[in-house]
């Protein structure tokens, strides 16, 4: 990374990429980037120069743009942050590093792990920051779990397990979110939901050193939600994972698509001193986690709040604008001092090296080895 270039007194200019509708970026993003002090939004782009003013005027933001080359290219602009449809993230972010400026994309930053290794050694060439996100890491409960597991909470780790679902790849979805069911597109339930779970898990326990899988599509045909159309599902919506992370900890995981009365997320980490236990509504980077712990001579697992000291992003953010905060405040600090605190491309190339080699794990019936 290069050395800073933002002084501590200036505001880091913010260009956002995909700010319509209800997306993710409107959703999330906008009100994050306006809760932190040393970031200005100072342009929008979305696809039609209406919606772009509409949110320009809404959040007081000078330049609005109808697509993302103007954004990129304007003088305002000193950071970019890209929240678009994955599929159209290789192409912009070239872009970006063609014009010698910082990129936040959001997770997935391409479609596939070529994708996601050109983007990374583009922006090393170009010799500019492009970090990814990566969000779950960030966020106070992530970090408050590494920091007791690394401080001996639960002694030497032996195992972990997850179980969760992810609403969007049962058998009904919204309209919106139709394309999420399209495997060749990248935004899957194994990229996004599954892999930022374990993307925060392996952040607290250490990267796969081998892997097995198996994969299943249990509901290949989707209805869109509120009509009797359909849609074909050519992407998992049953995962499981079992293998080995650093150290020799044992992992296994079972994610499953669909609307649940059942298990969302239960996340359990077993030691020779202590067990750490965390339930949660949805993915970790996208509904409050509670975190219970029993440690040696305890019987029963009780809570564990989180304490007031990891939590930086304004309190009043709903929490998945909160998480981007607090992943965008690391950001800002690795622009202005020269940190590596928010998820780089090069964490992004990792993750997708895991991701592929699931995949030829489910593939062949091989277990994979991963270095």
């Amino acid at each position: 990374m290069p050395l800073p270039a933002f002084a501590a007194d200036s505001p880091i200019r913010v260009g956002l990429i995909g700010a319509s509708g209800t997306g993710w970026g409107r959703l999330a993003h906008l009100p994050a980037i306006a809760s932190i002090p040393g970031l200005q939004l100072t342009a929008v782009s979305t696809t039609r120069q209406e919606s772009a003013q509409a949110t320009a005027d809404e959040f007081g933001v000078p330049e609005a743009y109808d697509n993302p080359d103007a954004l990129i290219a304007s003088d305002a602009v000193d950071l970019v942050v890209v929240a678009v449809r994955v599929e159209h993230h290789h192409e912009i972010l070239q872009k970006i590093a063609r014009a010698g400026k910082p990129v936040y994309s959001e997770w997935p930053s391409g479609s596939d792990l070529q994708q996601t290794t050109q983007l990374r050694d583009a922006f090393a060439t170009a010799g500019v920051p492009a970090m990814t996100g990566l969000q779950a890491r960030s966020t106070p409960g992530l970090r408050y779990i590494r920091d007791l597991v690394r401080h001996g909470y639960v002694g030497r780790v032996l195992s972990t397990t997850l179980v969760g679902a992810a609403g969007p790849w049962g058998d009904v979805v919204d309209p919106g979110n139709a394309y999420l069911q399209d495997d060749s597109l990248g935004g899957t339930m194994m990229t996004i939901p599954f892999g930022h779970n374990l993307d925060g898990i392996c952040n607290v326990l250490g990267e796969f050193t081998a892997i097995s899988a198996m994969t299943a599509i249990q509901r290949p045909i989707v209805r869109l939600e509120g009509t009797d159309d359909t849609v074909e599902k050519t992407t998992p919506d049953q995962l499981l994972v079992s293998g080995e992370l650093a150290d020799g900890v044992m992992i296994s995981a079972h994610y499953r698509g669909g609307r649940t009365a059942g298990t969302t997320l239960h996340w359990e980490i077993n030691g020779t001193e202590g067990t750490i236990v965390v339930t949660a509504q949805s993915s970790l980077q996208l509904s409050p986690m509670t975190i219970y712990g029993a440690t040696t001579g305890e019987s029963t697992l009780h809570e564990l709040p989180i304490p007031p000291s990891y939590v930086r992003a304004d309190p009043s953010l709903p929490y998945v604008a909160a998480t981007v905060a607090e992943a965008l405040l690391f950001a800002e600090s690795d622009l202005r001092h020269g940190t590596r605190l928010a998820p780089t491309f090069d964490d992004a190339v990792t993750r997708k090296q895991m991701l592929e080699a699931l995949r030829r794990a489910a593939d062949t019936g091989v277990a994979q080895r991963l270095t």
